[in-house]
């Protein structure tokens, strides 16, 4: 088998173990990594014959690199090299999930007149196989959802919330000291990563990208401990939910903090892991659950990437076959008040007669069905009401709170939560 020779743009945590995994391939050749800063001390040494560079034209250029690895992140310039890459028939190997989300009919589009290949399993889920399983493994089948916890940052977080008896800003800090969150960790705890994750997904599943700006958001800075208490109370653990599903030709997309079952298998994904659910027609759901992130999960997606498009590239008009059948318009998304779910709340009340039928009126009025109410501590001269309500739709619910923080006896909008049900159309 001839050798194939690679660049990788990058030379983070990531990309370091990259150089770990590829060094031991023997039919690749890493010839040059670009970086921004050529004086940057880094771990691990480059095999003898790479060159390190901090000029990416130089590996854009070379006739002799085939493929192109891109684990320099961000959109800019990470997007203008990846375009020109394919201009010059590179294959690219990217875990971009930013610029996929963002610009992939442009990319994928591209790549087709080229007839190149993207490959971009560590984009979505990092060291487990959902990329190449939705593409090729279940293509039999329709997929009629994928749900589930695509963000260990978030995960950790709410695991050392709900283990630790600890408040966000707290579960946080520890996050960032032991790696698992940036220095920002708006993307993460605002729900864009996961936002970008299902741009993907969706794209896989429907043939078609769901703009990110277009799927609905919750973030979870918000929850508090009281939240995640009262929930194990009830029988559930709080998660950040991801879902994509099709639905008379559009998409129903969201990521939001969602009450999920402890019998769930959802409900057990702790720490920094990922857990994903695919629904087939003809497989049913399949559950996957592992290292969504980190160096070395993520660098054996990339290089579990890079050796099967090595050994296909042995192959003549093998470029097609791995190609996805992906539509070059965007997908219609609708809009999340159509959206339905049992809900969550906690109401901080003033404690005097007739709240609770207030309450019940202005919920009847809006087509919300109460299924439990329970009264927490009571101190000084306000209450504690934990409301579960049977599934609503979205537009209902936002329409009743509206009402109900205009009213004189509310103090506090403690929470308002999805309820996560799997028969449930919560998106």
């Amino acid at each position: 088998m001839s050798k194939i020779v690679v660049g990788m743009i990058g030379l983070g945590t990531v990309g370091q173990g990259v150089v770990r995994l590829i060094s031991g391939c023997k039919n690749l050749v890493l010839k040059k990594v670009a970086v921004a800063n050529l004086t940057k001390a880094r771990e691990g040494q480059l095999p003898g014959s790479c060159q390190l560079t901090d000029d990416v034209s130089s590996l854009l250029n070379d006739p002799e690199i085939e493929i192109l690895i891109e684990v320099m992140g961000g959109e800019k310039p990470a997007l203008d090299y990846l375009l020109q890459a394919i201009e010059k028939r590179k294959h690219i190997i990217t875990a971009n999930k930013e610029v996929l989300a963002k610009h992939g009919p442009t990319l994928f589009e591209k790549a087709r007149s080229k007839g190149v290949d993207i490959f971009f399993e560590a984009a979505v889920a990092g060291g487990l196989p959902l990329i190449s399983t939705i593409h090729k493994g279940l293509e039999a089948n329709e997929i009629s959802s994928v749900v589930g916890i695509m963000n260990g940052t978030t995960n950790y977080i709410l695991s050392q919330m709900t283990e630790k008896g600890i408040g966000f800003d707290v579960a946080l800090a520890d996050a960032q000291k032991q790696g698992f969150a940036e220095a920002d960790p708006t993307a993460d705890v605002d729900g864009h990563d996961v936002s970008y994750k299902l741009s993907i997904l969706s794209a896989l599943a429907y043939g078609r990208f769901a703009q990110p700006t277009s799927i609905y958001k919750e973030s979870i800075r918000t929850l508090h401990f009281d939240d995640i208490k009262i929930a194990a109370e009830l029988g559930y653990a709080i998660k950040l939910i991801g879902i994509t599903k099709s639905k008379d030709g559009e998409l129903d997309v969201l990521v939001a903090p969602m009450l999920v079952p402890k019998n769930h298998v959802l409900a057990a994904v702790s720490l920094s892991n990922n857990g994903i659910l695919v629904n087939g027609s003809a497989v049913g759901e399949i559950v996957m659950v592992g290292p969504g992130a980190g160096q070395m999960p993520t660098a054996s997606a990339i290089v579990g990437d890079t050796i099967n498009l090595a050994n296909a590239m042995q192959l003549p008009d093998f470029a097609s076959y791995f190609q996805p059948e992906i539509e070059t318009e965007w997908a219609t998304v609708k809009e999340a008040t159509t959206w339905r779910s049992p809900y969550y709340l906690r109401l901080i009340v003033n404690d005097t007669p007739g709240v609770i039928g207030h309450i019940g009126t202005i919920f009847g009025a809006h087509n919300i069905s109460i299924r439990s109410l329970i009264q927490k501590d009571t101190k000084k001269d306000e209450a504690s009401i934990v409301i579960v309500t049977h599934e609503v739709k979205k537009a209902d619910m936002d329409q009743a709170l509206s009402k109900l923080q205009k009213s004189d006896f509310l103090k506090e909008l403690g929470a308002a939560l999805h309820i996560f049900t799997p028969e449930s159309n919560h998106a």
